[in-house]
């Protein structure tokens, strides 16, 4: 059977959700889902989280491999552990992509290139607490993207977008209309602007704004949706 890709947004650790989607429509080993960040999968120090959501993941999964590239809502002490390059397995069937993965999938036998680069600032940095619910490695650094310039891409899967599609979008995607913005960083998608300027691509999705709004030109938001690539 020829391999199926799904992409959704942020899920919290709301893995039934995956699951619901999975049963629904009857999707098999053939089917891969990639979660464009704040997977929810690791958060607690002492992984008692992780364990129940892996468990409960490889009962229901039905074979359908899960993919996820970390948020700003991810645990670092535990992501920092693993010093991931390429794929990590943390288990069957849930593999974690690292920041600047490259790697090609075939759909409709044409080749697609597709970089995964993870991080976003958290809105709340300045209330949150060092280690326990807020990590500095949630910041893209320059260092996270330097390796992916000068290459094209059929998609870039990032959780935050970059600023200037965020700023020319911000209507949709500043759905927190209670925040103040001026305390908010945007240092990551100052980042992913660098990466934009320096790389081309016919597609890039990303999450974190809890929104599902297709942008144009190739840029959307995605959070409860599932879209399939084509």
């Amino acid at each position: 059977m020829e391999k199926r890709y799904f992409v959704t947004g942020d899920k919290h650790g709301d893995i039934q959700s995956i699951i619901n989607f999975i049963k629904k429509f009857n999707l098999q080993s053939n089917s891969n889902i990639l979660i464009l960040g704040d997977a929810g999968l690791f958060w607690r120090k002492d992984k008692k989280d992780a364990k129940k959501n892996i468990d409960f993941y490889e009962k229901e999964c039905n074979g359908v491999h899960l993919y996820w590239i970390d948020g700003n809502h991810e645990n670092f002490d535990i992501i920092n552990e693993w010093n991931a390059k390429t794929v990590y397995s943390n288990s069957s069937h849930i593999h974690y992509c690292p920041r600047g993965y490259i790697t090609q999938i075939k759909i409709n036998n044409q080749s697609k290139k597709i970089l995964f680069i993870g991080g976003a600032d958290s809105v709340d940095r300045h209330i949150r607490t060092e280690h326990l619910n807020w990590w500095k490695n949630e910041t893209i650094l320059y260092s996270d993207i330097q390796s992916a310039f000068d290459k094209e891409y059929d998609y870039v899967f990032s959780h935050c977008g970059p600023m200037s599609i965020v700023d020319k979008n911000k209507v949709f995607l500043y759905t927190l209309t209670d925040l103040d913005q001026s305390r908010v960083c945007h240092d990551s998608e100052l980042m992913l602007d660098i990466l934009n300027n320096n790389i081309k691509t016919k597609n890039w999705w990303f999450g974190h704004y809890h929104i599902n709004k297709d942008l144009g030109n190739g840029y959307r938001c995605l959070f409860e949706d599932f879209i399939e690539l084509e």
